[in-house]
């Protein structure tokens, strides 16, 4: 009996790691995940993040600041390097020179207290002369004393001589590199992971039951409400206890509220997990899928709200990557949210 092998054409692609995926970021990609990285830290440590990189870079790809005075005050700086190979002493002296220089020229005040070197790779050689200050320092002087070395050529006499002396008076502590499993693992807590890497979504909270008492960031998507209530039941429109306490309204009600509540959570949790404006993007694709529903005749703005509803529970949406962790009260709850934001209502001006 003939037995069918599924080739190694027909199986599916490998997934790449994080790391795999590092790999083949081009320079200016790399810098931008590094951006990221440092920008995931700032809340605990920086009052502001910069990226300074470009061909007059001055030494610094990114600059983090740990104070208002920025470069005149306390700052980190961190030099992104992408290159095939790891990254060896030869190529990190040029930019600890190139820092000093800066310095020495007051393009920054101070040095930075933290100079990072950020690369898929560092070599042995320079984890273990960073691992020494002193012996990195002494090795940096050689480098530069060697006959002939190209490390200088780029520096006039006098400029060469005040970042050297500089140098003499510098701690070479503060040259260090980045751990790239430490990097990875603070950058899965930004909301750049999952598009950057394409991994999943990180387990959705439990969602909260909506306070007892209306909040004053709901008032216009439930005065909208209490029109619907006041047409369809005869509540008072501007009295939300008389509606709550009706038999029908008082439920129907409750669950908006609950769907409203559902969809912020599901804001707050795109907030934390991913690129600003994603939510954004679902809101306006919900919006467009509805509006011109909402924009029908109808005999009465129940009839209206329903209509949109279930128009928003039925569509297809595209590709947003929150769509892997929308529940079904989402959709309704993000109708609230534009009636909220007055992009959408059930009675249309004629109809007042």
């Amino acid at each position: 009996m003939p037995v069918t092998v599924v080739s190694p054409l027909m199986a599916p692609p490998p997934v790449l790691t994080p790391k795999q995926i590092l790999v083949h970021h081009s320079a200016d990609d790399w810098e931008e995940f590094v951006y990221e990285w440092v920008e995931a830290l700032r809340e605990a440590r920086y009052v502001d993040v910069v990226g300074m990189g470009g061909s007059n870079d001055r030494g610094a790809d990114i600059a983090a600041f740990l104070t208002a005075k920025k470069t005149d005050g306390p700052w980190h700086c961190f030099q992104c390097k992408h290159y095939d190979k790891a990254l060896v002493p030869s190529a990190a002296y040029p930019e600890m020179l190139k820092i000093l220089v800066a310095v020495a020229e007051q393009e920054y005040r101070v040095l930075p207290e933290r100079y990072v070197f950020v690369a898929p790779k560092i070599g042995g050689s320079l984890k273990q002369l960073l691992a020494k200050p002193a012996e990195l320092k002494a090795a940096f002087f050689e480098s530069v004393a060697k006959p002939g070395n190209k490390l200088t050529t780029d520096y006039d006499e006098a400029t060469l001589h005040r970042a050297l002396q500089l140098a003499h008076k510098t701690d070479f502590s503060c040259f260090e590199a980045a751990n790239l499993d430490r990097i990875l693992e603070q950058h899965a807590t930004t909301p750049y992971h999952v598009r950057r890497f394409g991994t999943p979504l990180p387990n959705r909270p439990a969602v909260p039951a909506p306070p007892s008492e209306h909040s004053t960031g709901e008032a216009r998507y439930i005065q909208k409400l209490l029109d619907v209530y006041g047409e369809r039941w005869g509540c008072a429109t501007h009295y939300p206890d008389e509606a709550r306490a009706h038999p029908k309204a008082g439920r129907h009600l409750q669950r908006q509220r609950e769907a409203f509540y559902c969809a912020d959570a599901l804001r707050v949790f795109a907030r934390d997990s991913v690129p600003v404006g994603t939510y954004e993007s679902l809101q306006d694709d919900v919006h467009t899928g509805v509006v011109e529903v909402e924009e029908r005749d109808f005999t009465t703005g129940y009839d209206r709200l329903n209509a949109v509803l279930d128009a928003a529970r039925d569509m297809q949406l595209g590709a947003n990557v929150l769509l892997s962790c929308m529940k079904s009260n989402d959709r309704k709850g993000i109708c609230h949210q534009l009636a909220n934001e007055n992009r959408l209502t059930w009675f249309q001006e004629e109809e007042l």
